[in-house]
């Protein structure tokens, strides 16, 4: 069955900055990290920055610290992160657009490279219809094992993740009635999927990409008013 779509980004899009980092220093305040754990991971941000380290191989270092816990465990770090860290960051406009869809009839979907253990709380506290993200691999008894589960879930992976979503609910994706939202040019295959295209705070290389196709739209998101931790004052 033919649906009208809208598509969510999170990092840069319904927040500012990057969740993983945003984890890492909840992480090391929470003492999760030891000092050399810390710098490793310096160390890991710098050569990714530099295009040396795979953002695959760069996320399984940040989410060391996750290596033997349980599910349960995981869960409540999870929640622990969501309503400290993530949710006072959700930018007022994101959240209008979000139920602006819902209210409309639409499927509402997060399409993230960020991890699944965290941004599963957002399908109710947000009222997505369903989250598509990078999963965690688990053992047999639900302990992490250290690794991620399949393909990072940015770049092309966001629309051959979403076909199979489709694929697996036997629904197509209307293209002139659809909406996606993104910040970077990792979000540029999902934003070509529908006919409006909205880049939400843009990095220049996105922009440059989509100013001359039909359907895109610059918009400009404010913040919510600052909380005063500490990751709340982290950037991308």
């Amino acid at each position: 069955m033919q649906k009208t779509y809208a598509l969510f980004d999170f990092d840069g899009t319904l927040i500012r900055g990057d969740s993983i980092i945003l984890l890492c220093l909840y992480a090391r305040r929470k003492g999760l990290y030891g000092r050399r754990e810390a710098a490793a991971l310096l160390w890991t941000a710098l050569l990714y920055g530099l295009r040396v380290c795979p953002a695959l191989e760069a996320k399984e270092r940040a989410l060391s610290f996750l290596k033997g816990k349980n599910a349960e465990q995981i869960a409540a770090l999870a929640l622990d992160f969501y309503n400290s860290v993530l949710a006072p960051r959700l930018r007022p406009q994101a959240l209008e657009a979000i139920n602006r869809h819902r209210a409309a009839g639409h499927e509402v979907l997060l399409v993230s490279a960020s991890s699944m253990f965290y941004l599963k709380l957002l399908k109710d506290r947000l009222g997505f219809t369903d989250i598509i993200g990078t999963r965690l691999d688990v053992d047999e008894t639900g302990i992490f094992a250290g690794r991620v589960c399949g393909d990072n879930c940015r770049g092309l992976q966001k629309p051959l993740r979403l076909a199979e979503y489709l694929a697996a609910r036997g629904d197509t994706l209307d293209y002139e009635t659809s909406a996606a939202y993104g910040d970077s040019y990792g979000d540029l295959p999902m934003l070509r999927l529908c006919g409006r295209k909205v880049a939400v705070n843009p990095r220049p290389r996105l922009w440059r990409a989509l100013r001359r196709l039909d359907g895109a739209v610059r918009v400009r998101w404010r913040e919510p008013e600052p909380v005063g931790r500490p990751e709340a004052r982290a950037t991308a």
